[in-house]
């Protein structure tokens, strides 16, 4: 698995965590090398379902992709 900054990862696979609220970016921060693989993986999954560009949401204070 990549040894990258979970953020880092992140942002460079189109999920952006700037807007979100500090201590939501330092849960992100820490997550393991598996939790970011699952995001990601979501993200593919999500992206395939829904083909057009979909703007980014918020939902009760955290992040939707």
């Amino acid at each position: 698995m990549d040894e990258r900054d979970p953020l880092q990862i992140l942002a460079d696979a189109g999920l952006t965590t700037d807007r979100l609220p500090p201590r939501q970016r330092d849960v992100l921060a820490s997550l393991s090398p598996e939790e970011v693989e699952l995001i990601l993986t979501l993200k593919e999954r999500l992206d395939a379902a829904e083909p057009d560009v979909v703007a980014h949401s918020e939902w009760i204070g955290g992040a939707i992709w």
